[in-house]
């Protein structure tokens, strides 16, 4: 415990930098892919395919209609994706300490597994309160994300503000190993293409893009079923009836393939992949930006 405490006061100011330019990328990419993550979330819940979704949503609410439940993500994903970031470089400075070694691609998927299940105790609450506000059509249930929180914990309890957990901490686990593995491996091979030490903006572009793809590709599956999870009401009731040692993963994921198809987990992937692939570029790009900056800002 010394020694961790000691590592923190000599490296506080590069976690204070990795937390800062975590922060400025969770703001890039919450604003670049929720429009597009509106339109999974209804595809997610029902039979409608790209345009009938899209068309419903300008014609029943305009455009602030891809913008619902954003309030809070804007505000709160910043400090998720903080903690992504830091807890990354805390376990990759843990392998390779402060020498200029590179982690092996597997140790690169371990530090991102583990980030992503830290981030997991963030991201359930504040995807449900996501999803409850985007899957608000025309009656208003919520009034806005503190509401959300406030109604849950008063119906159905405290534990029932992080439904769909088992599902984020899968799809958060698998999906950030993917990432991080995916983006340092796509990287190095277009480095080794150019013949350039240094990532040049287009490769750190591609290489965040591909990540992205990675990491909800792999992890879409659980997705479906944390929304399906995280819209339903009450403590028992909506579509599927699931039971709660697992928080209804695995009672929910077979009913959904049983009665509807394998395909059906895949609802709304097409967008879904789009937008990672843009909104992960943007978001890995405005991270090495932002932390090569706070480094020289620092250092000067």
């Amino acid at each position: 415990m010394s020694d961790f405490i000691q590592w923190t006061y000599e490296n506080r100011y590069q976690i204070s930098i990795d937390l800062a330019a975590g922060s400025i990328s969770g703001i890039a990419n919450c604003i670049s892919s929720h429009p597009l993550d509106t339109v999974k979330v209804r595809m997610q819940m029902s039979e409608d395919g790209v345009v009938t979704t899209l068309r419903k949503i300008i014609n029943n609410e305009g455009v602030k209609g891809f913008y619902k439940g954003m309030s809070f993500p804007i505000l709160s994903i910043p400090i998720t994706n903080a903690v992504v970031f830091s807890v990354y470089e805390f376990w990759r400075k843990f392998f390779i300490g402060n020498s200029n070694k590179q982690l092996t691609y597997f140790q690169t998927a371990f530090c991102g597994s583990i980030a992503g299940s830290s981030a997991a105790l963030f991201s359930c609450p504040i995807e449900l309160t996501k999803c409850k506000l985007q899957m608000q059509e025309t009656e208003k249930i919520y009034k806005n994300p503190i509401d959300c929180v406030f109604q849950i914990y008063k119906k159905e309890g405290f534990k029932y503000i992080f439904r769909g957990m088992h599902a984020t901490q899968q799809r958060e686990i698998l999906g950030y190993s993917a990432q991080f593995a995916v983006y340092e491996f796509i990287k190095d091979i277009l480095c080794d293409l150019s013949q350039k030490a240094e990532p040049s903006t287009a490769n750190l572009l591609i290489s965040g893009g591909l990540a992205g793809v990675s990491c909800w590709t792999i992890g879409y599956p659980q997705d479906t079923i944390k929304t399906i999870l995280q819209c339903q009401t009450g403590k028992t009731s909506g579509v599927y009836k699931v039971r709660c040692y697992d928080g209804g993963f695995f009672d929910c994921l077979s009913q959904k393939i049983s009665t509807e198809g394998f395909s059906s987990v895949w609802k709304g992937y097409s967008v879904c992949v789009f937008r990672a692939f843009y909104a992960n570029a943007i978001g890995f790009y405005a991270y090495e930006l932002a932390k090569e900056q706070l480094t020289s800002l620092y250092q000067f």
